[in-house]
Formats: structure tokens, C-alpha cells, sequence
């Protein structure tokens, strides 16, 4: 195990919120005016398939439904078709209220990205807000807030999303925006200075002023080494710096591209009018070649074990695991364990390490889940920094317990049912609905990924999330970093 001081690191106090060491894994907001529209935004965005846009909601859920019961598949209704230059596009109606939002989904995100160019897709994000050759700067936000919309975007690591909300009449003008900017972006070498420097400023406050995430990118970079994973998604600071006008343009050329985007229209629309509206703003715009590094993970062979020195009052233990794409049979597994594991008031190591051995004040664990092999991040907050061994021998035994031992029927008949008062809510929200399905056919060509996934829960068995435990939560296939105190 290496010890690693960071003693230039300057925040003194820590957050140790379950969502706010979430937030920064995997998306980077490009802009929020208030706390309540940065929480629309959030909530937008908490997971893209089946297993985050569900069970993040069931997990905080209470309340009666039949249990044993084999789960019924939501039919969710929507339109889709495809313009003769690969533009995907998806229509769903809804006209109980006379909006609509326009998405669109470009297939780019930090896992596209070439060494030395962390934090490019980013950056290409922020350039997307400064104009283009018919809109000068400012101007795209102005022209939706004045009839009365909203538009922000974010960057992930396996996407770039933007959308707007407007009255469903102006539906050809969002329209209109999101075809210009595809194609006639502005690379003002002034602008970009700017813009190099507001986003040098998020990273110091989004990420350097916080022990959790420069804790988080430390450790990836060992996890991940020769990787696009070995980042978080804003980018190392000397990438940043080192970015060229030249490289986002290259960027923007090879990715934005009809062939590389998935259009979402949701709301009080008329599939037939999308239909004209797509072909007479985007049919135009010519296909392109889209050549992707190649993404590539070292094989590990041992556990790693890290200890970072940095400014907080209280050790974090951090544990990445890797694990497959997010289409793949064992995801949903890995969802369920996590909940019987770690995720709930009465999940094991919330049981046993907190409430019982006083161990932890706090846990929680997420998967990335991208279209290529991801990771899992357990975390915890061990009561002293003198018993980080003795914690995670702790939590290593509740995972050999589920191992050896297998688990309750009621632990797995209580994810079902969260599961399903998690599928009643989603149905009653076409926005969350139309964002996963926009987003399964851009990852994974597969629209109807959360049927599959559904068809998958119903068949799956305890001794399935027993095998799934001894497959992927092992030491060999996991690296820890512990953030404690700096030595005075």
C-alpha cells in the first residue's frame, strides 16, 4: 500500500454526502442560474437505463405492493424514424400540457477521448454556447428565455446531451437552434481563452476544493492507467490548458454529425409535423466519418490499495470494481446486490458495520454504466483513520457472507418490490421515459433496453446474485483508496 501526500490541496472540511461524491463520477454541468434548476437538471440525468432511472427512485421509496408477483412490463408508446443521413429521432406525445422538450444526444463523452486530450468533450460542451455564424454569443439563451423556455446540457463519460424546454408553438424555433449549431459552430480563439478559464475555474471548485474527488481521480488513474477512464469527466488540468482551438474543432467535425446524434422531441407535438420540422432543418446535413480511439483496460491481476493524503477531518474509503458494459445480462445483478449490500437503511453493511459495530458513519455505492466496461464505486466513512484495515476486513465479510451463505428471500423479494413502485412512478413521467429510451438507442442501439432488462428481472434468481458476487467483488478486481487526514 503507497501513501500519497497532497499537501497543496486546500479545502479543510468535507461533505460526505452520498450524492455529492455521486455527482462528480459521471456528470459535468455546464450551467445552472438557481439550486432549483440545477435540481431539475440532476434529477434529469441521475441514470440513463433501466437500473439508475428506476431503482435510484425505489431506493427511497416506501409503501404497499404485491410482492411475488411477476413484474409487468410497462408498453410506453412513441414514434421513431430515421433521416437518410443516420439521424435518429424519437417522438413522444403527450399533450397534457402545452410544452415540449427537445433533446438531442451526440455520441461523444470522456471515454472518446485521446491521451492528452482529457476533458476535450467537455470543453466542446461549453464552446457549443458561443455562437454561431447566424446567432452571435449569449444570443441562443436569450432566444429561448424569451418565449418563456429553459435549455442547459451536461457532459458524461459516454455522452454529450442538450435540450430546451419551450411552449410546444415554438417548436420549430428550438428546432431551428439545435440544427444551426450541429453545423455552423464559431471557434473564436478569444472566446475559447474565456471559456478555457471559466472551466478551469470548475475544476478547482468542483473538483480540487473537494477531498472526495481529487480523492476519486487519484485513485482512477491507478485503476484505470493507459485509459480514458482514468479521469473524470472535466479533464486533467494540464489537458485543459493544453487543448487547442484546433483540436475542438476536429472534435466538433468528427462527432457532431447527424450519424452520431439521437433527437428526442417529448411533449404537446404532432409526430407528423416532427417528421417535417426534423427533414426540413436537419435532412440537409451530410453524414461523417466517425473514427473512435480505441478504448482499452489493462488487465489487473491484484488488489490496489492507495492512501491519499488530503485536507479532511474524517478518513473516506473509496473502492472502484470493475464491471461490464451497461447492456450486459450482469448489470441489472450487480444493481440488486448493491441494494441487498449496501444501498438501503436495512442493507448489510448498513446494518452490521454501522448500526451494530459502529465502523462507519456513513455508505453508499453507484455503477457507472456506459457502453463500454465501467466500474462500481463502493464507498464508506470509517469512524477513525486508525481502523481502515479493520473496515474493510469488515466489509469484505459481508460480501463472503452473501457469497458463502446466500441470501434472504425477503432481502430479494424487497428489491422486487421497490422495483415495481419504481416502475409505476417512471410511467407516470414521459421526460425520464423519453431521455432513457433516447439514450439506450445512442449507447446501445436498443431503444427498448429497459424491456429486456425487465424480462431479465423476472427471471433472476438468488443464487444469480450470489454467483454475481464472487464474479466481481473480490479484491483482485477492485482498487481502494483511503482519503485521510494530512500528518501535522
Amino acid at each position: 500500500m503507497h501513501r500519497h501526500e497532497n499537501s497543496s490541496h486546500a479545502e479543510k472540511t468535507i461533505r460526505t454526502g452520498h450524492s455529492g461524491i455521486l455527482w462528480y463520477i459521471n456528470y459535468i454541468p455546464f450551467k445552472y442560474e438557481d439550486m432549483e434548476e440545477f435540481s431539475k437538471m440532476r434529477h434529469k440525468i441521475t441514470r440513463l437505463v433501466f437500473s439508475y432511472s428506476i431503482i435510484l427512485i425505489l431506493l427511497f421509496s416506501v409503501g404497499g405492493f404485491a410482492v411475488g408477483s411477476e413484474i409487468q412490463i410497462p408498453e410506453f408508446a412513441y414514434e421513431n424514424f430515421r433521416l437518410d443521413n443516420g439521424l435518429e429521432v424519437f417522438v413522444f406525445e403527450d399533450d397534457r400540457i402545452p410544452l415540449v422538450e427537445l433533446s438531442i444526444f451526440y455520441k461523444i463523452g470522456a471515454i472518446d477521448e485521446e491521451e492528452g486530450l482529457s476533458g476535450i468533450a467537455h470543453f466542446l460542451e461549453h464552446v457549443m454556447f458561443l455562437g454561431t455564424e447566424a446567432l452571435p454569443k449569449g444570443q441562443l439563451d436569450e432566444v429561448i428565455k424569451s418565449v418563456g423556455g429553459q435549455n442547459n446540457a451536461m457532459t458524461s463519460y459516454d455522452f454529450t446531451y442538450y435540450y430546451s424546454q419551450v411552449p410546444s408553438s415554438k417548436l420549430e424555433l428550438v428546432m431551428a437552434l439545435e440544427a444551426d449549431r450541429m453545423v455552423n459552430l464559431k471557434f473564436d480563439p478569444e472566446e475559447i481563452e474565456r471559456e478555457r478559464e471559466v472551466i478551469r475555474q470548475e475544476r478547482r471548485s468542483g473538483i480540487e476544493n473537494n477531498v472526495v474527488s481529487v480523492g476519486l481521480e487519484m485513485l482512477l488513474a491507478q485503476a484505470f492507467p493507459g485509459s480514458s477512464l482514468n479521469h473524470l469527466v472535466v479533464g486533467w488540468m494540464e489537458d485543459i490548458n493544453r487543448i487547442t482551438v484546433e483540436d475542438l474543432k476536429r472534435y466538433y467535425d468528427t462527432y457532431y454529425v447527424p450519424n452520431n446524434a439521437v433527437l428526442v422531441v417529448a411533449g404537446d407535438v404532432d409526430v407528423e409535423e416532427v417528421k417535417g420540422l426534423t427533414e426540413k432543418y436537419f435532412g440537409h446535413l451530410e453524414r461523417g466519418e466517425i473514427k473512435r480511439p480505441e478504448f482499452v483496460v489493462a488487465p489487473q491481476e491484484a488488489e490496489i490499495e492507495e492512501i491519499y493524503e488530503l485536507y479532511t477531518n474524517v478518513p473516506i474509503t473509496l473502492m472502484l470494481y470493475k464491471i461490464p458494459p451497461g447492456n450486459h445480462p450482469d448489470s441489472l445483478a450487480i444493481e440488486i446486490l448493491l441494494d441487498i449490500l449496501i444501498n438501503n437503511e436495512s442493507s448489510r453493511v448498513t446494518q452490521e458495520l454501522q448500526n451494530k459495530e459502529s465502523l462507519i458513519l456513513e455508505t453508499g455505492a453507484v455503477i457507472n454504466s456506459i457502453r463500454v466496461p465501467g466500474f462500481a464505486l463502493v464507498y464508506y466513512v470509517p469512524t477513525s483513520e486508525e481502523i481502515l484495515a479493520e473496515t474493510r476486513e469488515a466489509f469484505d465479510r459481508e460480501v463472503a457472507r452473501i457469497i458463502n451463505d446466500g441470501i434472504e428471500q425477503e432481502e430479494f423479494q424487497a428489491v422486487k418490490k421497490a422495483v415495481e413502485k419504481g416502475l409505476i412512478l417512471m410511467q407516470r413521467d414521459i421526460e425520464n421515459m423519453a431521455f432513457t429510451i433516447g439514450l439506450s438507442q445512442l449507447s446501445y442501439n436498443d431503444p427498448d433496453l429497459y424491456r429486456t432488462q425487465l424480462v431479465d428481472l423476472n427471471r433472476l434468481t438468488e443464487a444469480e446474485i450470489i454467483a454475481i458476487a464472487g464474479k466481481y467483488f473480490t479484491p483482485e478486481n477492485r482498487a481502494v483508496g483511503h482519503i485521510v487526514p494530512v500528518e501535522e
